[in-house]
């Protein structure tokens, strides 16, 4: 194996080792000699990996995930007082559907998924969201630099994001995952502070979360520590779900005037 071009930071990546991707590929993994990230070569194989499908048939974890979500989302938009938000990668929608239950104003983008939790909110009524989520997105950036440009180019003032963190891990690191072939870069914690640098945000790391937000205070950066944490947000999930959901009942009625309105003008077509 030869050095590639990091494609965080364009420095030089050195060979790691080798894997079989979705069991016939063999490819090439590099650690970036200035960031530390590791990374796979370019990933020719991603729509063989995707296919007609998002998820993962490995990803087991998925619909307990976005439980656990939901109450990092409902503690950090509460304590940044943040109601616009925009869930990047959110596959069918589920997480963006249970957030707008509980008040918060969510709108979903996947381009690999169908959001069928969340029809009719995929297109946001802002220009600017509060908080942008990616949760278990960031690895599946086959071009860090280029995503994380246009993550970031919506502007918001917080961005909260899941990945595991990469720390020298060898070719067994169960991440890697390369009976899917999905996931293709793997952040170490340095390149997590260069991209908070570059874009000029703060960085928290926190019970499995990561946190880019804008010029918080001590106070509310302690606290944002503190509910991320994996058994606070456990405790936020158990008092979440028993919370009243008026969005429920908002987002039905909205949805039927929007459908109204719809049929509306297509009867008002055709009698002209």
């Amino acid at each position: 194996m030869t050095t590639a071009q990091c494609r965080l930071c364009a420095s030089t990546a050195i060979p790691r080792f080798n894997l079989k991707i979705l069991g016939k590929h063999q490819v090439a993994f590099f650690e970036c000699s200035k960031c530390h990230s590791l990374q796979t070569e370019a990933p020719y194989w991603l729509d063989e990996a995707y296919g007609n499908k998002n998820l993962s048939n490995l990803d087991t974890g998925a619909a307990r995930r976005n439980i656990h979500n939901l109450a990092a989302c409902f503690a950090i938009s509460k304590l940044f007082d943040f109601h616009n938000v925009i869930d990047i990668g959110g596959g069918d929608g589920l997480l963006c559907r249970m957030l707008r239950d509980y008040g918060i104003n969510c709108f979903v983008k996947d381009k690999y998924a169908s959001p069928i939790y969340a029809q009719g909110f995929t297109e946001p009524t802002f220009t600017k969201p509060d908080l942008v989520i990616g949760f278990e997105v960031m690895e599946h950036f086959a071009n860090p630099e280029s995503d994380l440009d246009d993550l970031f180019g919506y502007q918001p003032k917080a961005l909260l994001m899941s990945t595991a963190i990469y720390t020298n891990q060898s070719s067994d690191w169960w991440y890697l995952l390369p009976e899917s072939g999905q996931h293709v870069f793997f952040y170490s914690r340095q390149a997590l502070e260069l991209i908070a640098k570059k874009y000029q945000y703060s960085l928290i790391v926190s019970g499995g979360f990561i946190l880019f937000v804008r010029q918080p205070s001590a106070l509310k950066a302690f606290l944002a520590k503190v509910l991320l944490k994996e058994k606070i947000c456990r405790l936020i999930r158990s008092l979440v779900v028993v919370l009243p959901a008026p969005g429920i009942l908002n987002d039905q009625l909205l949805q039927v005037q929007q459908a109204k309105q719809q049929q509306s003008s297509q009867k008002t077509g055709v009698f002209e």
